[in-house]
């Protein structure tokens, strides 16, 4: 009786452990460009396993659900990217890009592909667009060269220099977004393979999409976990204690 009643007490203090580290990660990125709130949910194994059953691979679970093993191994924390769009801000900077509709930038990274919605990019000493961590934002023809004075971006994607068309942003939107995993603050990757899909949207220089995190709503959340979590300190305290009267009887009647 003593052990379950602990037990339950330290599950819930590990999921609200993990629930303010997704909060406390959204809230630092909340005016980060193209940022996509995490959300965490608890969830019974068997159930994960039968969501995941196609997805199941030599090395383990997709890593589409991050998920954190609980003291019961039957229940688990799952997180989860809301991909809902956030505002669109203007900025005037000619380097600064929204994308209006579906879809991801594409760059390259040491890493390999990664996929963006954070549209705030510079050009290097060389005029290659890049994002602002060094990666090189493609165009549909690979590294875009900037060498020109007027630069303008069409709402489909084409590029102009000097008024003349050089190449066309790369965009390409996914029929599953399960498969993309989140890589740093803004980059995603693919962890399988799934259909790519024309992107259907259109480009805004001079604009960036916002993070979609109300960062309101997730103090509100992150004070509510703080409660739940001394909640469950004064359990696991009132536990202790009734076990140890309970030790302390049981001695007295030997």
């Amino acid at each position: 009786m003593f052990y379950e009643g602990m037990q339950k007490a330290v599950e819930s203090m590990s999921y609200l452990v993990k629930m303010q580290e997704v909060i406390t990660n959204n809230l630092a990125n909340a005016s980060t460009s193209g940022y996509k709130q995490d959300t965490t949910v608890v969830a019974n194994f068997g159930d994960l396993l039968k969501e995941n059953v196609n997805k199941i691979e030599l090395t383990g679970m997709d890593n589409s659900a991050e998920v954190v093993v609980s003291e019961n191994p039957s229940l688990l924390v799952k997180q989860k990217t809301s991909f809902a769009k956030g505002n669109i801000a203007k900025t005037d900077i000619d380097f600064d890009f929204a994308l209006d509709g579906n879809g991801f930038f594409v760059v390259d990274t040491p890493y390999g592909l990664r996929y963006t919605r954070n549209g705030s990019f510079t050009v290097d000493a060389d005029g290659i667009l890049r994002t602002k961590d060094g990666g090189i934002v493609l165009g549909e023809n690979g590294p875009i060269k900037i060498t020109g004075k007027k630069f303008e971006v069409k709402e489909d994607g084409s590029i102009y220099v000097d008024n003349k068309k050089i190449d066309k942003l790369q965009l390409v939107d996914f029929n599953d977004y399960g498969a993309l995993v989140k890589e740093g603050a803004s980059y995603f990757k693919l962890s399988r393979d799934v259909q790519r899909l024309p992107a259907n949207t259109r480009v805004l220089q001079g604009y960036v999409e916002t993070s979609n995190v109300n960062a309101v709503k997730e103090m509100v959340n992150m004070v509510n976990i703080l409660r739940s979590f001394e909640m469950s300190q004064k359990v696991l305290q009132s536990q202790d204690e009734a076990l140890k009267k309970h030790i302390e009887q049981i001695s007295r009647m030997r």
